[in-house]
């Protein structure tokens, strides 16, 4: 059996942060059939135990209950890589399948033939400032040893001899117990640090370590210039006050986030093979209950197999599926103030689409729906009728109340109050679905009135008082 190619699974893996000395545990988000817009259940789900010690996986069991915290700290996710191989033998296709001890030992290797490297990055500063000593890099490798290898990133414009802590990566030991090759990500601890032009500077309880010196860089002060190309939209979004002259100016702080890359090699009879995966880190999920209307996933997926659904993609459920994460997402707004309404005798209270509209077009500051339209209770009333609607075939309506994505920047009454309602995308316009999200929802919805049979029938789609929530 011959290694032909190696893969690293799965190849975008991303962890979140935490200061908690124990990973987060895997967990299932279930829906209840019966109440299906009502928030998941979470459910524990069998999880690799890694020995801090000997850095090998002892066990592989579901925990006996969900906690995300731990003595007050956020357990972090930390995601395991996986390497597998492309194997062929005489007589049959090729086989893509673990890499593990077996295999490496038929090709007289053992675990430490493999080895990693790791480059992950913060270059947050850098992309506003456009200054190359603003880039924050972190290295590992190539290692082939299970020793806890720290993450520490460096920059030229920080303070002599400082770190920005970007987590730690370690190679699990491989066991007959748990023989796969396996590379384990663990993010940072989720803190705020921070720039000065002093060597003492003064206390900040947001801080927990002065890193940038001000002194040599620019980001403590800092101010885009709206002409830049660099600018983002919208572009005020780092941690800032506003000047004498209406300036955003940066307070100099830096977060411990990261992306970057790991990469597997080996060597075979003389040849070099080797994969690569991308890692990343964000924030905390406070809601793991709920998930965003639009993800990364779905722009991949569209990415992947383009902006429309064939009929064998076509599935009630899919559709199901977006309806119910859009009300996960409106749950977890304050949808009377996005909307713009006056609460408790205050206008504008918040950055909203509305206050976007006015800023960027000059447009009338008004709500985007009426005011009474907003109230949970309505909202949930809404997408009730859309699932119950979408199940018996009699929700056309709601396709075409979908924005489209050239769509985003119709600013009259009836482009704002179409769906998704109230967000903004990241062109610092109204928020829309994938166009892979609104064809897959158009096409059930036809297919549910134009059947084989004629209209579908309640025996097949409708829904029960119970399941309409």
């Amino acid at each position: 059996m011959a290694i032909k190619e190696l893969r690293i699974l799965p190849p975008l893996a991303i962890g979140r942060l935490g200061a908690a000395a124990r990973p987060m545990d895997n967990y299932e988000a279930l829906v209840d059939p019966h109440h299906p817009l009502a928030p998941r259940q979470l459910r524990p789900a069998p999880t690799f135990e890694v020995d801090p010690d000997s850095g090998a996986i002892r066990s592989y069991e579901a925990p006996p209950e969900l906690r995300f915290t731990e003595n007050g700290d956020v357990r972090p996710v930390a995601p395991f890589l996986e390497v597998w191989a492309l194997t062929s033998e005489p007589g049959r296709e090729d086989v893509l399948e673990p890499l593990t001890l077996e295999l490496l030992a038929r090709h007289g290797l053992g675990p430490d033939s493999v080895r990693w490297t790791v480059h992950v990055a913060n270059h947050k500063i850098h992309r506003r400032t456009g200054d190359e000593n603003d880039r924050i890099d972190a290295q590992v490798g190539p290692v082939n040893d299970h020793a806890v290898y720290q993450l520490e990133g460096t920059c030229p414009h920080f303070r002599a001899g400082k770190r920005l802590p970007l987590g730690h990566v370690r190679y699990l030991r491989p066991t007959p117990e748990f023989p796969g090759i396996r590379l384990r990500f663990t993010p940072a601890a989720g803190r705020v640090y921070g720039s000065s032009a002093e060597e003492q500077p003064k206390p900040d309880p947001n801080v927990t370590d002065f890193l940038y010196d001000a002194n040599r860089g620019t980001w403590l002060g800092y101010s885009d210039n709206r002409n830049s190309p660099r600018v983002t939209s919208p572009s005020e979004i780092y941690a800032g006050s506003r000047d004498q002259e209406g300036n955003w100016v940066s307070k100099g702080y830096l977060d411990d986030e990261c992306d970057g890359l790991v990469r597997a090699e080996l060597t075979i009879d003389g040849t070099l093979l080797s994969a690569y995966g991308r890692i990343g880190a964000g924030p905390p999920a406070y809601a793991p209950d709920s998930f965003p209307v639009r993800a990364v996933a779905d722009e991949l997926e569209q990415a992947m197999f383009g902006p429309t659904v064939t009929p064998d993609e076509v599935s009630l459920e899919a559709a199901e599926e977006v309806v119910r994460r859009a009300f996960d997402t409106v749950r977890l707004m304050n949808t009377a103030v996005l909307n713009g309404n006056t609460v408790n005798g205050q206008v504008r209270g918040a950055s909203t689409m509305v206050a976007q509209d006015t800023n960027d077009t000059g447009r009338l500051y008004e709500p985007i729906m009426a005011p009474s339209l907003v109230d949970r209770t309505a909202l949930l009333n809404l997408h009730q009728q859309v699932l119950a609607g979408l199940r018996s075939g009699t929700a056309p309506w709601f396709a075409d109340v979908l924005r489209d994505f050239d769509d985003v920047g119709d600013l009259s009454d009836k482009g704002r109050r179409k769906m998704p309602a109230l967000m903004r995308g990241a062109d610092g316009r109204s928020l829309a679905l994938t166009r892979r999200q609104v064809d897959l929802i158009r096409k059930v919805a036809q297919r549910a009135i134009f059947t084989d049979n004629g209209p579908a029938s309640a025996a097949t789609s409708a829904a029960t008082p119970e399941e309409q929530g």
